[in-house]
């Protein structure tokens, strides 16, 4: 878990280290993923077949443009600014997996929901006049995190049967697609720099093939809601990561925002998790009573 954690947050201070459109960045990192997921599930003797794709198509969008706005965010960001942002996500996921799935939402949590927005304002606004933060980059930020929301929520409803391999094997190509218009109106393809090739590499064995490999590893023995709640710490080690390789500044009030939205973000996803394990413990009482048929009160 702690390798997932290091891995996420380190995306987009590499990305800005690489110098590059972050447009060109996603589209070759979706690229050299689809061949590294493709080549593994091929080494185990299975293949994507057009079943697959169907699942994935719509996933594979949203995922591709998630990559190439939050990539091209980043080089118009403060690294504060873009991972405070993207960690959003679950206030807007919790409540649409309630109503689309049926899923444990605890009302409560809305009040840890407000205090982790007012810590995200005090951030963005409190960003050093001269320094790498812009409307622009937050705009592209808040993008990236709409459809972040929108690919988790549809992975959740079409990936079914898919396991973890063959879904990245068939959703990357089809996220490098749907990037690749984007990549073309960028002019040159291929004109990437050396810094930008090799960060690119770092980019996808670091976070498209470990990251994800770890987290697939980290669910077999780690709640769901744990992984989550550990994961609330990337944007504190992204600004970490961002003054420590891009000698990034951040202000005494930006720090207070970021614990203030860590900590609202934190307590939103603990509440909701209680909830979640509170309602799968009941799951065997509720099929024991279900298999025994309504009880009878004789007089």
């Amino acid at each position: 878990m702690v390798g997932v954690v290091v891995a996420f947050s380190l995306s987009s201070t590499l990305v800005k280290r690489a110098n590059t459109p972050g447009v060109l960045v996603a589209f070759w990192r979706l690229t050299t993923v689809s061949l590294v997921w493709n080549l593994y599930l091929r080494c185990t003797g299975r293949k994507v077949t057009m079943r697959h794709v169907r699942q994935a198509l719509i996933p594979g969008i949203f995922f591709g443009l998630n990559l190439a706005i939050f990539f091209a965010g980043a080089t118009h960001n403060s690294v504060a600014n873009a991972a405070l942002i993207g960690s959003l996500s679950p206030f807007l996921i919790v409540p649409l997996g309630a109503w689309l799935f049926s899923e444990h939402f605890d009302l409560r949590a809305l009040a840890f929901a407000l205090l982790a927005f007012v810590g995200v304002g005090v951030v963005l606004f409190s960003a050093p006049a001269n320094g790498d933060a812009s409307a622009r980059g937050n705009l592209f930020g808040i993008t990236a995190m709409m459809l972040w929301t929108a690919y988790v929520v549809c992975t959740r409803h079409f990936r079914r049967d898919m396991d973890v391999a063959t879904f990245m094997a068939t959703v990357s190509p089809i996220a490098a697609v749907a990037v690749l218009p984007l990549a073309i109106n960028n002019g040159n393809v291929f004109g990437m720099s050396g810094t930008g090739w090799t960060y690119m590499l770092i980019l996808t064995f670091l976070v498209g093939v470990a990251g994800h490999g770890l987290m697939v590893f980290a669910q077999k023995t780690i709640a769901i809601g744990t992984i989550g709640i550990a994961q609330v710490i990337q944007p504190a080690l992204a600004v970490v990561w961002s003054f420590l390789l891009l000698s990034e500044t951040v202000r005494g009030w930006q720090v207070a925002g970021i614990a203030l939205a860590i900590g609202g973000l934190t307590a939103f996803l603990v509440l909701n998790e209680r909830g979640n394990r509170a309602t799968r413990a009941m799951e065997p009482l509720r099929e024991q009573i279900a298999d025994e048929g309504p009880i009878v009160r004789l007089p």
